[in-house]
């Protein structure tokens, strides 16, 4: 949900698909440092659980995913302990935050119904074809992205739901009454430090760093199955592409006229009508835009200005042309007859509504020049497809009478054979890249007699009207990898983790010496000398340094707060914490500044309304809590 939060005020399709694509936080696979003890749930967060299981299943989805992001960089990573701690404890800081906005959502009556999300789809433009609502480019486009509907539209709801709350935040007629001060001196809050390096090539230069050969051989044998090779293969293959067979395939006009004929109630649109909307949050409000409506108000600049549905407020409010099934329930009880008819206002999960009948069209038969173009594409189609049965037919035929070789295959359909690199499961180019190929790759039916090259494959058909008919040219089996292969690696993964372990002990050290009376001794001793001041923002360029830098306790009686981060080259660093300035503003900065936070970096917007949550919250702690 915070992701979506972030990308509240872009396109809700292409930013909740970007956002399902991108977020990745979990490093983990030592399931044992939640596992035991009493409580049966990981954090308490205002009497709301959040249970282990749920916790647990959300840190094994995101491992697999950056797994697949990172690729070896995540086996270094993962091998690092107090990095895998510290990246569960942010996967549980997620959860906590999300339930707040859960919560606070509830709390100030915010919440989407069904109609919202339905009318929220129908009017993304990324499903539109020819200004319409596009089922087939809807199912696609989900379909590309594995997401099922029930599963987007859920998606959908909650990045409405951080429209509203973002809305709310850059409204000029709502406000959130005890967040407001908090989240301007928190968003634009500065705080003063001084960093100091440890030096990391120095640490690398002990002797003591340097694994020995014995706890180099000791880690890949506890840890074999991060230097797994996986089964690879070389393939050839014949594809058979629908798409790829009409250059050669006309339609004449003839063709298309006697189709037209034929078939003509197939092109007679149904009466439909073309509405606009205005979304307020206030009964109060609606009834004023209706009563400025009324009174000879532009309902387009009404719409722009005050409609909280953003899409269609873009557009002055409209919804486009609609036929009766696809007219949200709420807008269909109007009973809107009339052109230019304007609605009362209207109670929906949306908000109150004002809606006017712009136009309505009856049912009317479309011209022949007007759909020649949809039915040359339907016979070419069909021709095409019934091209693609035949060459199916006759690869199949082909393959199956010489089954050791693609030669009478390649001779009987026409097409030519391309041979394929070494594949693996989790390494397939685009054109094979189906999961009904891969089956057939890797399942061991076309492997002969101790892993040679066997038969050919049957006929696999694929989505978007695909073909294949292919067979193993050489075959690896999943095997370890030799320890000479991967010895060096493994003695520079555990050469970083040494340099990486003794710096942090050192900066803790130092940490610990200036809480006392002896850090400008100790810093002396060490060689460590603390820079200039830094002005340090939730938005500067170091994120890895500034979420450090705003986790440090506040100073205290004028002595700085010390703490110990990393660089976003992973090098270790101490940090001075001199002094913290809140952000300020008038109220007339203060609305145009939630306007632009809203439309540009609504996240520093959420972080800091979050922020002043969890300060406000009951928040206690299951087992996790004990691993820091």
């Amino acid at each position: 949900m915070m992701d979506n939060l972030r990308a509240a005020s872009n396109s809700v399709v292409l930013k909740v698909i970007l956002a399902l694509i991108m977020l990745s936080f979990v490093l983990t696979g030592v399931g044992s440092y939640l596992v035991g003890g009493s409580k049966s749930y990981v954090a308490e967060v205002n009497g709301q659980e959040i249970d282990r299981a749920r916790f647990e299943q959300s840190v094994m989805n995101e491992r697999a995913r950056l797994q697949q992001q990172l690729g070896e960089q995540f086996s270094q990573l993962a091998g690092n302990e107090a990095y895998v701690k510290q990246m569960r404890q942010q996967v549980l800081n997620r959860m906590i935050n999300d339930l707040l906005l859960d919560q606070y959502a509830a709390k100030i009556g915010m919440a989407i119904g069904d109609d919202q999300v339905k009318l929220s789809i129908q009017t993304s433009p990324e499903f539109a074809t020819d200004g319409k609502f596009d089922n087939s480019k809807y199912r696609d486009l989900l379909n590309r992205f594995q997401i099922a509907p029930e599963q987007y539209a859920e998606m959908t709801r909650k990045q409405l739901l951080s429209q509203q709350l973002l809305a709310a935040f850059a409204g000029t007629n709502f406000s959130l009454p005890a967040e407001t001060e908090s989240v301007v001196a928190l968003i634009q809050q500065q705080r003063n430090v001084r960093v100091a390096n440890i030096d990391m090539k120095a640490l690398e230069a002990k002797p003591e760093v340097t694994p020995t050969a014995e706890q180099v051989k000791t880690f890949y044998d506890q840890n074999k199955s991060r230097f797994t090779a996986p089964e690879m293969a070389r393939v050839k293959y014949i594809e058979v592409d629908a798409a790829k067979l009409t250059d050669d395939i006309r339609v004449s006009d003839q063709e298309v006229a006697d189709f037209y004929t034929k078939n003509k109630p197939l092109y007679v649109q149904a009466p439909r009508s073309n509405y606009s909307i205005i979304v307020l949050s206030k009964e109060s409000d609606a009834k004023d835009v209706l009563a400025q409506l009324k009174s000879g108000g532009d309902f387009a600049a009404l719409a722009k200005e005050k409609s909280l549905e953003k899409d269609s407020g873009a557009k002055g409010g409209e919804l486009g042309w609609l036929e009766a099934a696809a007219v949200p329930d709420d807008i269909a009880k109007a009973k809107l007859i009339e052109k230019g008819q304007l609605s009362d206002v209207i109670h929906s999960d949306m908000g109150y509504l004002v809606v006017r009948l712009n136009d309505i069209q009856a049912a009317k038969e479309k011209p022949l020049e007007e759909v020649k173009a949809e039915i040359t594409k339907n016979l070419l189609q069909d021709k095409s497809y019934n091209k693609f049965e035949d060459i199916q037919t006759r690869l199949m035929d082909g393959a199956a009478s010489n089954n050791l070789s693609l030669d009478a295959a390649e001779k009987s359909s026409g097409l030519k054979a391309a041979e394929s690199g070494w594949l693996s499961r989790d390494n397939m180019p685009k054109e094979l890249a189906y999961p009904e190929v891969v089956q057939a790759i890797f399942s061991g039916d076309l492997l002969g007699v101790k892993g040679a090259p066997g038969p050919n494959s049957d006929l696999i058909t694929v989505e978007g009207d695909r073909a294949f008919v292919l067979r193993i040219v050489e075959h690896r089996p999943e095997a370890v990898q030799p320890f000479e292969e991967v010895s060096a690696d493994i003695t520079e993964l555990l050469k970083r983790q040494n340099v990486i372990k003794l710096a942090r002990e050192q900066a803790e050290q130092l940490v610990a010496a200036l809480k006392t009376d002896k850090g400008d001794e100790a810093l002396q001793a060490a060689k460590i000398k603390f820079g200039d001041k830094k002005v340090i923002t939730r938005m500067s360029e170091d994120a890895q340094l500034a979420e450090s830098v705003f986790a440090l306790p506040l100073p205290n009686d004028g002595k700085p707060s010390y703490g110990v981060s990393s660089d976003k080259s992973d090098n270790i660093v101490l940090v001075a914490l001199d002094s913290v300035e809140p952000g300020k503003m008038d109220a007339a900065a203060l609305k145009a500044f939630s306007a632009q936070m809203a439309n540009q970096d609504s996240g520093v917007v959420l972080d800091a309304l979050i922020s002043n949550l969890r300060q406000q919250a009951k928040i206690k702690m299951g087992d996790l809590a004990n691993v820091q």
